[in-house]
C-alpha cells in the first residue's frame, strides 16, 4: 500500500513542479525587463513634476496644492491619474503620460539648463549632479534597463550622457537642438566664446559674462558663469551632438525622433547626428509630422514602442 502511494506523491509533486516552472521564468523575465527612462528637458524650460518624487524630498503637500488641484487649469495638464502634471509648452509630458501608461518608470530632474538656472554649471558636470542620482533611484525602483530621454538641448545632453554614464539600454535625442558647431551659430557666441576662455586662461571661470542666448527664434539676455558658457557653446565643445553620437559605446542603441519640417532637418543636420553613431540594429532614425514642437503629440507612440523594444 505505502509502495503505491509513493510513486504518485512522487507523480503529483514532479507535476506541479513542471506546472510552476514557467510562471517563475515569466515573473523573472518581467521582472528582469522593468525600464526606468530619465527625461531631460529643453532649454529655459521645466521638468514636469512627478507625484513620487515630490513625497520623497518632503514636499506632497505643496506638489497637490501648487500642481495638482490645478490639473486642467491654465498652463497645467495632468496624466489620467494626475501623478504627472506638466506645463502645456513641455511636449517631453506627453511622452511622460504615455510611458507612465505602460508602466515604465520615469525620473524628471530639474538640470542646470533649466529656465531658472540658465546654464548653472558646465556640460559634465551638470549631467551628474541630475542625471547620477536619478540612476540610482531607478535603481532602488527596480529598473532594470535605463534609458536617457531629452528634448531639444535635453536631446544633446542625452547623448552626451550616453557618452558618460555606462551600463545605459538607449538613448532617445527627441527633436535636438543646440548645434553650437553650426556656422549661424558660431557667429553668434564666438565673441563671448572667446571672451569666456580668457576669464578661464585667467583662473576666473566663475566669473559671469553677459550673453545674448537664442531659443527657437527668440531672444534673452542674462549672465552666465564664463566656465559654464564656454562648456555649452564652443563649437568643438562636449554638447556637440554631431561630436558625440560616434563616441557612444556600440551596445546602445539611438532613437533619434524629430520634426519634418524642423530646421535641424532641413539643414541636414539631424541625419548627420544620426549617421555618425555606431551601427546598432536598434538604433532608428525617424521623422514625423510637423516642426520643432511637434515630436510630442506625433511621436510620443513611436517612442514607447521602441523603449519597449529595447
Amino acid at each position: 500500500m505505502s509502495n503505491s502511494r509513493f510513486p504518485l506523491q512522487a507523480f503529483t509533486t514532479l507535476s506541479l513542479m513542471i506546472f510552476l516552472i514557467p510562471f517563475f521564468l515569466i515573473t523573472n523575465a518581467v521582472q528582469a525587463e522593468k525600464i526606468g527612462v530619465i527625461t531631460l528637458h529643453a532649454k529655459w524650460s521645466m521638468p514636469a513634476k512627478h507625484e513620487g518624487w515630490w513625497k520623497e524630498i518632503g514636499k506632497h503637500k505643496l506638489f497637490k496644492k501648487k500642481f495638482q488641484n490645478k490639473c486642467g487649469k491654465g498652463p497645467w495638464r495632468c496624466s489620467e491619474d494626475q501623478t504627472i502634471v506638466g506645463h502645456k509648452k513641455n511636449d517631453v509630458r506627453l511622452v511622460e503620460f504615455a510611458l507612465h501608461d505602460e508602466e515604465i518608470l520615469i525620473e524628471a530632474p530639474h538640470c542646470a539648463w533649466s529656465k531658472s538656472r540658465k546654464y548653472a554649471l558646465p556640460v559634465d558636470e551638470a549631467l551628474r549632479e541630475c542625471v547620477t542620482p536619478r540612476i540610482e533611484r531607478l535603481k532602488k525602483r527596480g529598473a532594470k534597463k535605463i534609458v536617457i530621454l531629452g528634448k531639444s538641448l535635453g536631446a544633446a545632453m542625452a547623448i552626451r550622457a550616453g557618452v558618460l554614464f555606462d551600463n545605459l539600454s538607449g538613448i532617445v535625442a527627441m527633436a535636438p537642438g543646440h548645434t553650437p558647431n553650426e556656422n549661424f551659430q558660431v557667429s553668434l557666441y564666438n565673441d563671448n566664446v572667446e571672451k569666456a576662455k580668457e576669464l578661464i586662461d585667467a583662473g576666473k571661470g566663475n566669473e559671469t559674462i553677459e550673453i545674448t542666448d537664442l531659443n527657437q527664434g527668440e531672444k534673452m539676455d542674462f549672465n552666465v558663469k564664463a566656465k559654464s558658457f564656454y562648456s555649452m557653446f564652443r563649437y568643438d565643445g562636449e554638447s556637440v551632438m554631431v561630436l558625440n553620437t560616434p563616441k557612444l559605446p556600440k551596445k546602445v542603441p539611438l532613437l533619434l525622433i524629430v520634426g519634418s519640417s524642423d530646421v535641424i532637418v532641413k539643414r541636414g543636420h539631424a541625419k548627420e547626428i544620426f549617421d555618425a553613431a555606431p551601427d546598432n540594429p536598434k538604433s532608428e532614425y525617424i521623422e514625423v509630422d510637423g516642426g520643432h514642437d511637434s515630436v510630442g503629440k506625433n511621436g510620443a507612440n513611436k517612442i514607447v514602442e521602441w523603449i519597449k523594444n529595447l
